[in-house]
């Protein structure tokens, strides 16, 4: 199951219920439920396997009816009520009073519509014991034809003021929603994969024949600027409704030559390993695919033809050998030449689906239809409480940078505010930090997680920015009064109690100074000679680096120089068609506390975390001292078309958690108990996106000192 929007929870579900002090009755004020539009993808064995779990559950409910219990009953209440009283019994008159226990009064219900698309993929039929209890299930499953993406669509349900028991509430909605399927009948026989050809050609050039004529007229009711802009949208839609049904048409026509040829060469395996294939690519996130990975999966479907076709002249003679006989022999010899023929265009019929797939997706309507409503936030101003902020109403000069920011409304990105000093203009946006030089035209736009720390100085602002290679530094010239503008805009997304400079006189828990040395700085490729297999590469790292402590000058400076070691190592060790991503992460802790390591894993790779410590840490306990640093190192699957190959480490502490990525848009989270202070020395990205480097400084939070540069 997959949302058509990935951003969203596919369910949203709300229930307000009245507080009351007798709870016999529930009482709920407002229930709603929403269900987003669904894609619903199954082939025959999917089906088949849901249609045996479902069938005892079916049985059992059968098993549990017993048509006896109402005979019983009247037997027993002739017998005990056959005397006419004048004062009814107890139990009479508390069933009296207990009637309405457990019904709920609903006083607003409201379902929305729910609205799925269908997609079955028949494939090909083994034997069945025709006396198998699941014999009707399977058999309707297996007389199915093909569907593709079969609308079904059921209005909501509303209702209010509703008295019912759960299990007659239940029966009402279920009662809505069956007599609603009936009507969907039509839309599933019109999705047959064998009818979808015509169909999507009818609705792609109609919807654009509609668009032709309705855009303009819309347009025309405001204006005839807004006229001439859609008659532009109309004629689009028209061309692209063409453009889109031809190339739609043209897609299942060829996989459904591509299927049926691949049923005829009646190769097993070749069918199993198609199938299999084809349902792997059903269940990726084709949106993300980029042009390289749809041409990748292209060749490599185009690669498999060619193989079977290759082996089967050999395997398939063997095989109808082993079952006929010398027969069978002729026989495998014939299907093992028309296998040659037939599979590499069958591969080459699968490649030209995926490429023409991948161009539909391109050019949906939704992604081509008008200008998209972007997020927009006022200006902000600094206010008296820090629980409140102070919006100011754009003047003209906003205006313009809303524009910059948005660029023309096609960045979904949001302007906060701006400063402008006499030498820059620097904008505070959503995702960025916007410099631009007056002498300049092309900005410098810095992601806001790649800031290492800020700190004024007697002419200039000071930012420092992550690179591969330590931290790049930006001096912003400015006068005394613009110091406290640009220090509350760069706080509108910067925690300056979390940042920390890259050069320190003095740490907790470190036992000699370490000043001087800068993070990333030692992040220099080189070739190397000789270098054994990964497990060498980390047992020898382990062993210099556990001997090291705080008590060393240069403890800083021989950790991130092992660090990088470890990368440059892995990297030249998985390169070429084995190249993997991998991350290195470095934790020092700067507390006068022991910190408990909870676990540390890989939440997403191909390897194990290893994990690297120096001698302040205690293993049997699983506890980093003052002054202890643990370096934690993974890397990925090789990637390929059906995996991309990311990684993830995840560290758990008694003081933080942190999920690090091998890359900055991936999702990296670091959240930190109160008392303590999470900051980062080192985020060194690849710009080739192959490997990650991060130190991290843990410290207490009610740490007075400064760190000075």
């Amino acid at each position: 199951l997959s949302s058509k929007l990935n951003e969203e929870e596919f369910l949203h579900m709300t229930l307000v219920r009245r507080l009351q002090d007798d709870e016999a009755t529930m009482v709920l004020s407002y229930a709603a439920f929403k269900l987003l539009d669904l894609d619903i993808s199954l082939d025959r064995k999917t089906a088949e396997t849901i249609s045996r779990f479902l069938h005892p559950l079916h049985r059992s409910r059968e098993d549990n009816i017993n048509e006896e219990w109402i005979a019983v009953l009247t037997s027993k209440l002739s017998a005990r009520y056959s005397r006419v009283r004048v004062k009814a019994s107890h139990e009479i008159e508390k069933m009296a009073y207990t009637a309405n226990t457990g019904r709920i009064y609903l006083e607003h219900l409201h379902i929305h519509p729910i609205r799925f698309f269908l997609t079955f993929t028949q494939q090909e039929v083994e034997d069945v014991d025709p006396d198998a209890e699941e014999f009707i299930a399977i058999q309707f499953i297996r007389e199915m034809a093909s569907i593709t993406s079969a609308p079904i669509i059921f209005t909501s349900f509303i209702v209010s003021n509703a008295f019912e028991s759960s299990q007659s509430l239940v029966g009402i909605i279920g009662t809505h929603y069956s007599s609603q399927l009936s009507n969907q009948m039509f839309s599933i026989l019109g999705s047959l994969t064998i009818l979808k050809v015509p169909a999507d050609f009818l609705s792609n050039v109609g919807s654009g024949v509609k668009d032709f004529f309705y855009e303009p007229i819309q347009g025309l009711v405001h204006g005839p600027e807004e006229f001439l802009t859609g008659l532009e949208a109309g004629t689009f839609s028209l061309a692209r409704g063409v453009v889109v049904a031809f190339v739609r048409g043209a897609a299942d026509v060829t996989y459904l030559l591509s299927d049926n040829l691949a049923t005829l060469t009646s190769d097993e395996t070749f069918i199993g390993e198609r199938n299999l294939y084809q349902k792997q690519l059903m269940y990726t996130n084709s949106a993300q695919r980029t042009v390289h990975d749809t041409l990748a999966i292209a060749g490599t479907t185009v690669v498999r033809g060619f193989q079977s076709a290759a082996s089967g002249i050999i395997a398939q003679p063997r095989v109808h050998f082993s079952r006929q006989g010398a027969s069978g022999l002729v026989i495998g010899a014939g299907l093992g030449i028309f296998g040659a023929l037939v599979k590499p265009v069958v591969g080459l019929g699968d490649a030209a689906v995926v490429v023409m797939n991948h161009g539909l997706e391109a050019t949906t309507a939704t992604t081509l239809k008008g200008n998209k409503r972007l997020r927009r936030a006022l200006p902000n101003a600094p206010s008296e409480s820090e629980t409140k902020t102070k919006l100011v109403c754009y003047d003209d000069m906003s205006a313009k940078i809303q524009q910059q920011v948005t660029k023309g409304e096609t960045v979904d990105d949001v302007y906060l505010g701006h400063i402008l000093t006499n030498q820059h203009l620097i904008i505070a946006s959503e995702k960025y930090l916007w410099i631009i030089e007056k002498e300049s035209v092309e900005p410098r736009c810095i992601n806001w997680g790649e800031i290492s720390y800020f700190e004024a100085g007697r002419s200039c602002m000071k930012i420092d920015v992550f690179s591969t290679q330590g931290t790049k530094s930006h001096i912003l010239r400015m006068r005394q009064n613009e110091f406290s503008s640009l220090r509350e805009l760069l706080t509108l997304k910067l925690d300056q109690s979390s940042l920390v400079g890259t050069s320190f006189t003095d740490l907790q828990g470190i036992k000699v100074n370490q000043s001087g040395h800068v993070f990333g700085s030692l992040n220099i490729p080189k070739e190397l000679e000789e270098f054994d297999d990964d497990e060498s590469i980390i047992q020898s790292c382990h062993d210099r680096i556990n001997i090291l402590g705080s008590f060393l000058p240069h403890y800083f400076h021989d950790l991130d120089k092992e660090a990088w070691l470890l990368i440059n190592s892995l990297t030249q060790l998985f390169s070429g068609w084995s190249s993997r991503r991998c991350v290195v992460v470095g934790l020092i802790n700067a507390t006068h506390e022991s910190i408990q390591i909870k676990s540390i894993n890989m939440v997403e790779g191909g390897s194990p975390c290893h994990v690297i410590p120096t001698i302040e840490y205690d293993p049997t306990n699983a506890v980093l001292h003052p002054g202890g640093i643990l370096l934690c190192v993974g890397w990925g699957a090789v990637p390929s078309s059906m995996q991309t190959g990311r990684v993830m480490i995840r560290i758990e502490t008694n003081s933080f958690a942190c999920s690090l990525a091998d890359s900055i848009s991936h999702t990296s989270s670091v959240e930190v108990l109160a008392g303590y202070k999470v900051g980062f020395l080192e985020k060194s990205i690849d710009e080739s996106g192959w490997w990650a480097k991060y130190w991290m400084l843990l410290q207490a939070d009610s740490i007075n000192e400064e760190i000075h540069f």
